[in-house]
């Protein structure tokens, strides 16, 4: 039946990323279908408050610390959870980063902080990917699931920045500066460039591991609801959507499970871009 191919039962599946604001929904969402969820991330005690509030408690769901951008900090946390479980079903690699020049200009956009992105969201994923395939390479099996997004298919649409609280809410600064009094901050370039990389590593390794039944895919998400952000903001985003509207959290969530389950058995080197429909037109 295919009901059943939405049963995770018995299935080990690591979410890196696991404190973060989708990450957390990600696991509790694979642990309602029957998972057994490990999450790894960064200690708490690294973490702003805000992006870490109740992360420990998510009910069924392991949590471990691991540094993605530290190889010994990998290999120990993959190698010790292997003699665990025995094996990993699923990996999801949900890592986000964000210099404190995020949302400057392109021009002014530090080499620190293009690099930090990089660090995390690619060399991590690098990192991580590399240690779990050797695993899956043993058993013949495995599903890897990255997130990208939307703006690593299209360019980014400057303009609905203007007037935008996201600076003070992300990063803990205004980019507002005295001779810019419209506080216009702009989207990173580092951004759209690793979620590009995201996308096209999906696609290599999909091909690369060709009868070794190990499935890679990747989940590009549109903007998605977060508490704080300013009326004037979400407002500009929606209008360039068709459905009128920012995703849900669950949304997404929706498709980190059905990647993960049997029901997409037959998906591989495939990037589900869940936007929305801002990329149809």
């Amino acid at each position: 039946m295919i009901k059943e191919k939405f049963d995770l039962t018995k299935k080990n599946i690591l979410v890196v990323g696991g404190r973060g604001y989708l990450g957390r929904r990600f696991c509790e969402a694979l642990h309602e279908f029957g998972a057994k969820v490990i999450s790894a991330d960064l200690p708490t005690s690294s973490r702003a408050a805000k992006t870490a509030v109740d992360a420990v408690t998510l009910k069924g769901v392991e949590q471990h610390d691991i540094d993605v951008t530290d190889v010994s900090s990998v290999k120990r946390f993959i190698d010790g959870l292997l003699e665990e479980v025995s094996r990993i079903d699923v990996l999801i690699y949900s890592v986000t980063a964000k210099s404190t020049d995020f949302f400057a200009p392109f021009t002014e956009c530090s080499l620190e902080g293009w690099q930090k992105v990089f660090k995390a969201e690619m060399d991590g994923l690098f990192l991580v990917t590399q240690q779990v395939g050797r695993s899956m390479e043993k058993i013949n099996q495995g599903n890897i699931i990255f997130l990208s997004s939307m703006y690593g298919v299209v360019g980014n649409d400057q303009r609905i920045y203007n007037d935008a609280n996201l600076s003070m809410l992300y990063v803990g600064n205004d980019a507002d500066t005295s001779e810019n009094k419209e506080k216009r901050i702009y989207s990173h370039a580092a951004y759209p460039a690793v979620k590009g990389g995201v996308i096209a590593l999906t696609r290599y390794l999909a091909a690369y591991w060709e009868g070794r039944n190990i499935r890679v895919n990747c989940v590009s998400p549109g903007g998605v609801e977060h508490a704080g952000e300013n009326r004037k903001f979400v407002q500009q985003y929606s209008s360039r959507v068709p459905l009128g509207r920012k995703a849900t959290v669950d949304e997404i969530a929706a498709a980190i499970v059905f990647l993960a389950s049997d029901a997409a058995s037959y998906i591989n080197g495939h990037n589900l871009i869940v936007d929305g429909g801002w990329t149809a037109w």
